[in-house]
């Protein structure tokens, strides 16, 4: 029996025509550019018995720094819809674009309308990375220019804007600011929030940190508004891949959370070609998603590779 995978999680960019500093040196040594093309040629290797059917293509903004290095938002929606329309027939997608949420609620409306248009209705939610941290500046990504964004009403406010569109939050932040992140979300229950990478918990994290990561968790998972993408895992153990010790450490979380959370609010992603430049080819991430749930019933299974998403972000 075939499973359907809906991808929830990847990127396209093309580094040389629309420059994004904000990739990193990584992406401009090693993939400057990724289109819907190589994709494409990349999900064609999803191991049995898993198939494409639909994915979500999530913003490569990530933060806007005033004064700093300037990107255009709802560009990167054409741009990005542009790509995949022509293949949308036997694979629909949606779109989760960039908004700064903590301008003003005119601001978020105003750019939610571009988007909402310029996307031709794919359109499904917003991603505002708020990965900062006081003093690892390598747990700041770029242009995220404070950590208060959680603190501030206005962002609140458009936390709410975003569920009377019908539209989710990606949230994406470092272990010590889950808990002002639920803070907000629980006053919002009709916002739909999907954590991105299993909540980033850093590879060689101290006790903690690893106390607040599963701490946490916990709080999110008790939230009925919060589902989970289990993704970008290197960024828990480096090389987990080719190493059966830091494999099972990443076993470990992906089964914690799943059981916090329940296979109706988990969904695997490919969160593609970042892992691919980590050295993470797709047949291998898939490979192993799929190892780690085999005991699991096969509606399950479904849930985790396709119809968690399809609920979450409303395709």
């Amino acid at each position: 029996m075939n499973i359907p995978v809906c991808d929830p999680h990847f990127h396209l960019w093309n580094n040389k025509e629309r420059l994004n500093l904000n990739l990193g040196d990584a992406v401009q040594a090693n993939l400057p550019i990724y289109l819907a093309e190589d994709y494409a040629q990349d999900m064609d290797t999803l191991p049995e018995p898993l198939k494409r059917v639909s994915g979500v293509h999530v913003e490569t903004v990530v933060g806007q720094m005033e004064g700093g290095f300037p990107l255009d938002t709802v560009e990167e929606t054409t741009w990005v819809c542009n790509q995949l329309a022509p293949t949308e027939s036997q694979y629909p997608f949606a779109i989760v674009g960039h908004v700064n949420l903590a301008k003003d609620i005119a601001y978020s409306e105003d750019l939610l309308q571009q988007h909402i248009e310029a996307s031709e209705g794919r359109f499904r939610g917003v991603r505002m990375i708020l990965n900062h941290h006081p003093e690892n500046p390598d747990l700041t990504w770029p242009q995220v220019e404070h950590g208060n964004f959680l603190h501030n009403p206005i962002f609140s406010e458009s936390i709410a804007l975003l569920g009377k569109h019908n539209f989710s939050f990606d949230l994406q932040c470092n272990p010590h600011q889950i808990q002002d992140a639920v803070n907000v979300f629980q006053k919002h229950p009709e916002t739909r929030i999907i954590v991105n990478h299993l909540g980033l918990l850093p590879d060689g994290s101290d006790d903690t940190t690893e106390q607040l990561w599963h701490n946490g968790m916990k709080a999110l998972s008790e939230l009925p508004n919060v589902s989970m993408k289990l993704s970008m895992l290197f960024f828990a153990q480096h090389g987990y891949h080719q190493n059966a010790t830091k494999e099972n450490k990443i076993k470990n979380m992906v089964r914690e959370v799943i059981d916090l959370f329940g296979c109706n609010r988990c969904m695997f992603a490919s969160n593609y070609p970042v892992d691919r430049i980590q050295g993470v080819n797709m047949n291998t991430l898939y490979s192993l998603f799929f190892k780690w749930v085999e005991d699991f019933t096969d509606a399950d299974k479904k849930a985790l590779f396709h119809d968690t998403a399809i609920q979450a972000y409303n395709l």
